[in-house]
C-alpha cells in the first residue's frame, strides 16, 4: 500500500513551482505535475523521483478534465504578467475558471494556490496605482471562493529565491528606491506551509499572508544573501528612469516598469500574526543567511 501523500500541481515548471514540487517530494509526496510542455518538464524533473507528468493546457478543458479526474488535493502555482486587465486569457482568471470546470467534484477535497501580498483583500494597499496581476488574481480568487470547494490562498511576500532566479552573470539588479522593509519568504518554508495546509480543516476557506520573520530592505537582504551564497556576486542599482525610458521602445520592459513602479512604493505590513499563519501553517525556520547556505550547498 502506498502511504505517500498525493498532490497535483499546475504550474510545476515555473521558477518557483519547480522548487516547490521538488521540496514536496522530499517531504513525502507523490506529485502529479500537469504541464503544457512535456519535454521541459522531463528536463526539469529527470532526476526527481515520485513525480508523474501529465500533459494539459489551461485553455483545454477536455484535457484538464482527464488529467484532474482523480485529483483530491490540487496546488496552483499560476502567474500572469500583464499591464492591462483586458487580456483574453490570464492563467489566474480564465485559467482558474477552466480548472474549476475541470475538477472532479466527487473527488476534489481542497484547492491551494499561490498569490501575492497585494491581492489580499482590503488589507495590503500601496500608495500608488494597483498592480494589474493582483487585480487579475483577485478575480480568479472570487471564482474559487464561489466554487464551494475548500480553498487555501497563500499571499506571499518576496521570495529569497528571486536572488538566484534573476541573477545574470554573477550580477543581481535592484530597480529604483526600495527602502521599505520586506518580510522575505523562501521556497523551503513555503513548501512546509503548503504541507501543513494540505488536508488541514483549519486551513479550509482561508487566506494566509506568507512572510518571513524579519523585515529587511531589498538591498540589505540581497547583500546578506550573497555574502553567504557567493561573495563574487555584484549588486547593481538601476534607476527607475532608465526602465521607464526603455519601456517606451521595448515591449518587454513595459511590464518591468509597471512592476518597479508598484513595488518601489509598496509598504509591506507584517500580517502573519493577525491571520494566524504560523499557528495553522507552522513557523518559518529559515532566514536569509540560512537559505543562502542551503542553496549554495545544492549547487
Amino acid at each position: 500500500m502506498n502511504n505517500k501523500k498525493q498532490i497535483t500541481i499546475i504550474g510545476a515548471t515555473g521558477n518557483l513551482g519547480c522548487r516547490v514540487a521538488k521540496n514536496l517530494v522530499k517531504t513525502g509526496y507523490e506529485v502529479t505535475a500537469i504541464v503544457r510542455n512535456i519535454e521541459k518538464a522531463k528536463s526539469i524533473f529527470e532526476n526527481t523521483p515520485h513525480i508523474e507528468i501529465l500533459e494539459a493546457d489551461l485553455k483545454d478543458v477536455s484535457a484538464l478534465t482527464k488529467a484532474l479526474a482523480s485529483t483530491e488535493y490540487l496546488y496552483l502555482n499560476l502567474s500572469t504578467e500583464s499591464i492591462t486587465e483586458k487580456i483574453p486569457f490570464a492563467p489566474d482568471r480564465e485559467g482558474m475558471a477552466n480548472i474549476l470546470k475541470s475538477v472532479n467534484r466527487d473527488c476534489i477535497k481542497q484547492i491551494l494556490c499561490i498569490s501575492g501580498m497585494g491581492a489580499l483583500d482590503n488589507i495590503h494597499k500601496p500608495d500608488n496605482k494597483p498592480f494589474i496581476p493582483n487585480l487579475i488574481r483577485k478575480q480568479g480568487h472570487k471564482l474559487l471562493k464561489e466554487s464551494g470547494i475548500p480553498y487555501t490562498i497563500m499571499h506571499c511576500s518576496w521570495f529569497l529565491d528571486s536572488f538566484t532566479i534573476f541573477e545574470r552573470n554573477k550580477s543581481y539588479s535592484i530597480i529604483g528606491d526600495t527602502y521599505n522593509p520586506i518580510f522575505f519568504t523562501n521556497c523551503y518554508d513555503y513548501s512546509n506551509h503548503i504541507d501543513r495546509a494540505v488536508g488541514n480543516p483549519d486551513a479550509y476557506f482561508k487566506e494566509f499572508p506568507i512572510q518571513g520573520r524579519e523585515g529587511l530592505t531589498h538591498p540589505d537582504a540581497a547583500r546578506m544573501f550573497f555574502d553567504v551564497y557567493d561573495k563574487e556576486f555584484k549588486i547593481n542599482k538601476l534607476p527607475v528612469g532608465i526602465i521607464r525610458m526603455m519601456s517606451v521602445f521595448k515591449k518587454e520592459f513595459k511590464f518591468l516598469k509597471h512592476m518597479s513602479d508598484y513595488f518601489s512604493h509598496l509598504k509591506e505590513t507584517f500580517l502573519a500574526d493577525d491571520f494566524e499563519t504560523w499557528k495553522i501553517l507552522g513557523e518559518p525556520t529559515t532566514g536569509v543567511r540560512e537559505y543562502a547556505l542551503m542553496l549554495r550547498n545544492k549547487q
